[in-house]
């Protein structure tokens, strides 16, 4: 005889071949809402073990519906019958029948079937939301996506700041650092008081200066607007060193590997830490290249070496023709880092001598490009071609020298 074991919202119930309900454990009431959180984490609950040691010596075969691993059951008696599916027939008959079935075990108590169901999970959704907002990684994403927001407003304001203040003071465009011509400024209220702190720079007086003359208003709102980008400057480099500190914290292992900038693009670009530990290392080497990956694979084009990865120096540096090798060892480091970081939360700073190794030996045994195999075919279709024009040419001589003596023999 077979037995079915399925699990819902209430708890677990099981049925006979013929679909009958035989025997059930119920969850308390106050603890519905932790018992299907542990389900989803893939957690054995006591409750299911003790219904399956109740049940099994009356039954021949025990059938779950489950997620889990049958190794996780291994330590209950008649462990030899259990057998595990994603869905058995109990399990259908349940869902079809759900609403009738809990009303005969009582498990409304007077609330309507709908209104007790969402109240279950609406309590599920707000626990997984807090514990989503309290993830270190969270913050991390917020604040790598704040510098490359910064970034843009910066790169776009000093323009305007330049083309601007040229008009006050056209010898400043002489400094190309965009950080300092910004620090210079706001640091000082007027072009004299600039020519005076910083005589390297500027070799004149402020009285030779081509710039014009403008009122202590409009002045006033120009050095406003300047200490405005440099603060914004200061915000950045703050952000930068919470990234350093946040990464040290979260992924030591990644963070040594790839550096605080690259590693935290990384956790950004897919979600979270744990997510990108459960990446296959393939996936990290083209991760922020999917726009080259889908053009690959609708027209054909050689499909992408490398996406975020590409700003590592050693991959970035490297021969383009040992390029491809040293990201495919990067994303496997990548992934044995991460998942190191996640699950054993030990630094192992071997990784990354590991990975300059390899990258090491990938140089050396690669001084020079290899040919591809549609190089060589080029080159023997050229070659084919060659000797079948010298052939043509040699045939064509012989044919020209054939005639000349017919003309003179006539």
């Amino acid at each position: 005889m077979e037995l079915y074991i399925t699990k819902c919202v209430a708890g677990f119930l099981a049925f006979n071949q013929d679909l009958k309900l035989i025997s059930y454990k119920l969850f308390p009431e106050n603890e519905i809402v932790d018992n299907l959180l542990k389900i989803e984490d893939k957690e054995v609950l006591n409750i299911e073990k003790s219904l399956i040691e109740e049940l099994e010596g009356k039954y021949d075969e025990i059938n779950l519906e489950s997620n889990n691993r049958l190794s996780q059951y291994k330590t209950i008696n008649g462990f030899e019958k259990i057998s595990i599916n994603t869905t058995n027939k109990g399990g259908e008959y349940l869902r079809k029948n759900l609403e009738e079935i809990l009303s005969k075990l009582n498990f409304f108590n007077n609330e309507s079937y709908p209104g007790k169901i969402v109240g279950i999970y609406n309590e599920i959704a707000t626990i997984k939301m807090k514990e989503s907002a309290s993830e270190d990684d969270k913050l991390l994403i917020q604040a790598i996506n704040s510098i490359d927001e910064i970034d843009e407003s910066i790169s776009k304001l000093i323009e305007r700041m330049r083309e601007w203040y040229i008009i006050y003071f056209p010898e400043m465009d002489a400094i190309n650092n965009n950080e300092a011509y910004i620090k210079i400024i706001a640091e000082n209220n007027n072009r004299e008081e600039i020519i005076k702190n910083n005589p390297d720079l500027f070799k004149i007086d402020y009285h030779e200066s081509a710039g014009a003359d403008i009122n202590s208003e409009d002045l006033k709102v120009l050095n406003n607007f300047t200490k405005s980008l440099y603060s914004m400057q200061e915000s950045r480099r703050e952000i930068i060193e919470y990234i350093e500190n946040k990464m040290e914290s979260i992924a030591p292992n990644l963070k040594d590997l790839v550096g605080a900038s690259l590693g935290a693009k990384l956790i950004s670009h897919s979600g979270g830490i744990k997510k990108l530990s459960m990446y296959p290392s393939s996936t990290v080497q083209i991760m922020g290249a999917e726009k080259a990956l889908f053009r690959h694979l609708k027209t054909g084009e050689r499909p992408p070496k490398h996406g975020l990865i590409y700003q590592h120096p050693n991959v970035r540096s490297c021969n383009w023709w040992n390029r491809g090798k040293i990201a495919r060892v990067l994303a496997l480091k990548i992934s044995l880092a991460v998942r190191r970081d996640v699950f054993v939360k030990k630094f192992n700073p071997q990784i990354k001598l590991d990975f300059e190794s390899e990258v090491e030996r990938i140089e050396k045994e690669n001084p020079f490009p290899k040919k591809t195999k549609r190089k060589r075919e080029e080159e023997r279709t050229y070659e084919k071609d060659s000797s079948k024009n010298k052939h043509n040419k040699y045939q064509g001589k012989k044919k020209n020298k054939r005639n000349r003596k017919h003309k003179k023999r006539k």
